[in-house]
């Protein structure tokens, strides 16, 4: 997995954090099953998709872990 592949998300991470002003959960469960475009990877090796195709927010995106992805072609 690299910058530029397209991932479809497969899986919840099992306790993503859930601020009172931000409903991670509840963003991750919508974005389940989408496919998206690799952004970029932060220090951790977590992904970061643009998911404003699914929450119509721009420039809205989520870091997720690679167990959670699947590469699609």
């Amino acid at each position: 997995m690299k910058i530029g592949s397209k991932v479809r998300l497969k899986g919840v991470p099992p306790s993503p954090p859930d601020p009172p002003d931000l409903p991670t959960k509840a963003i991750f469960a919508r974005c389940l099953g989408h496919d998206f475009t690799v952004a970029g990877f932060n220090e951790l090796g977590m992904a970061d998709l643009v998911i404003e195709s699914v929450t119509r927010n721009a420039g809205e995106t989520i870091w997720v872990e690679s167990e959670f992805l699947e590469i699609v072609s």
